[in-house]
């Protein structure tokens, strides 16, 4: 219980420190236009962007679509608000096999929000490097294969799972004059599971419905405005 309670310490920890470093630094820091290296940035974007939407294609391997859109707060902040849905079904019988997951089918929804702190000085706004808490959740609902406890014949089983994370990542996004996008960031924070995946028994079928500490990556590709 104390080594749960030292994880979870962390990431807030975390939080609360770039917070109050970034917000004393960012009064400190002369409101004046920066500086843009020409060179440095050679086919880079120049121009003041207000938004960037992101599309994050590698979610398709999971059957998940995940889109979010970035809303510019000051120079060097910015909210990124996402949200995903991804659904799965096998036609098939219980004992015909599983589909994705090592599920027979699912449905599942989520909501995220990253506050972004570019910490790059000369840098356009919603550009280079940057340091991100999130806040997430989602809800699984699935059906599996079970084996009847009395008959020992397979049969469908139902459940519902869900996860509220707290996290930290960092993160580099590039954006071009062309208005093309690119966003990579990684990270982690810590689970809690509620649900019929209290205990995470699920945790090596469902891919992030873990229960305590999990990575969070991502890798997306948009447009901004």
């Amino acid at each position: 219980m104390k080594t749960y309670r030292s994880f979870l310490l962390l990431p807030v920890f975390c939080i609360v420190f770039t917070i109050a470093y970034l917000t004393v630094s960012a009064q400190s820091r002369p409101q004046q236009r920066p500086h843009l290296s020409t060179r440095s940035y050679a086919g880079k974007d120049t121009t003041v962007r207000t938004g960037v939407l992101t599309f994050f294609p590698t979610n398709f391997v999971a059957s998940t679509m995940k889109i979010g859109y970035e809303f510019r707060l000051t120079q060097n902040k910015g909210l990124k608000l996402l949200g995903s849905y991804g659904s799965s079904a096998n036609q098939s019988n219980a004992s015909s096999g599983n589909d994705y997951y090592s599920l027979n089918s699912f449905s599942e929804f989520g909501l995220e929000a990253q506050l972004r702190f570019y910490v790059l000085k000369g840098r356009p706004s919603l550009n280079g490097l940057y340091m991100a808490p999130y806040l997430l959740y989602k809800s699984m609902n699935y059906t599996y294969s079970s084996q009847n406890p009395i008959t020992f014949l397979p049969e469908n089983a139902s459940g519902t799972t869900s996860d509220f994370s707290i996290g930290y990542v960092i993160g580099y996004q590039i954006l071009y004059n062309s208005s093309f996008s690119l966003d990579m960031f990684v990270g982690g924070g810590i689970n809690s599971i509620s649900g019929d995946n209290t205990h995470g028994n699920l945790g090596t079928d469902i891919f992030g419905y873990y229960k305590g500490i999990m990575i969070h990556p991502g890798i997306g590709i948009g447009i901004a405005f």
